[in-house]
């Protein structure tokens, strides 16, 4: 009789580890495709945002642009008016002081000197201003075409593409959280799940982040019990 229970023993114990063999093995898989997921989601979502930080900066950027071409113009203006009177006045200086046959006093030649001197000043001045407005307008030109150029491309369908493909990844990760809540559900699963503190995976999660944040979960739970 003995020689008969030692190859029924010996039977039913391998059994029982081409049984768990089975389980570590599915476990396994289910943490190798949720790992490459998890980063596919990742990666999406990284993209996305720095495709929707790169639109506002540029609807900031327009603002900017915008803000910047109206200062501009108004200073241009402010200095062609300046312009403007420096002109009326040597015309009004040339009347008064330089007009052949007039005869000046000494003190009329005074105010003509004086006056000739502020008229040179404010020219010099208003030279050097002009280089200023130049300088900003150079500057202006390029930022104005590099942002055109920008929005030539397009950067909304940067944005949708890196939603299309966000959307694509989450969908893979519903559908691994589905294959892992099919697996923690089973009664193998179940009392590895209890130990190793398993989320309850039988709550969809409702939003993305909190889908994420499941597969976090359900991930570290998975390698607690691959480990034990």
């Amino acid at each position: 009789m003995k020689s008969m229970r030692i190859p029924l023993i010996t039977l039913a114990l391998t059994l029982g580890a081409a049984s768990a063999a089975w389980g570590a093995e599915s476990v396994m898989n289910l943490i190798s495709s949720g790992e490459a997921v998890q980063k596919e989601v990742a990666d999406a979502k990284a993209k996305t945002e720095a495709a929707e930080k790169k639109n506002k900066d540029l609807v900031e950027q327009g603002k900017e642009l915008s803000t910047s071409q109206t200062k501009l113009n108004a200073d241009i203006a402010a200095w062609q008016s300046e312009q403007d009177a420096i002109g009326k006045r040597k015309q009004e200086y040339q009347t008064s002081c330089t007009t052949p046959g007039k005869t000046l006093s000494p003190d009329q030649i005074k105010a003509c000197n004086s006056e000739a001197q502020q008229i040179n000043t404010d020219i010099q001045a208003s030279t050097a201003k002009n280089g200023e407005l130049k300088k900003r307008s150079d500057e202006f030109t390029a930022k104005a075409k590099a942002y055109n150029d920008t929005i030539k491309s397009d950067p909304n369908s940067t944005v949708k593409s890196a939603y299309d493909a966000f959307n694509a990844a989450t969908k893979k990760e519903g559908a691994w959280l589905d294959a892992a809540r099919e697996q923690m559900s089973s009664e193998g699963f179940k009392s590895y799940g209890a130990k190793a503190g398993c989320p309850d995976v039988n709550k969809p999660a409702k939003t993305t982040d909190a889908m994420m944040k499941m597969t976090d979960e359900v991930l570290a739970c998975l390698k607690k019990v691959s480990n034990s």
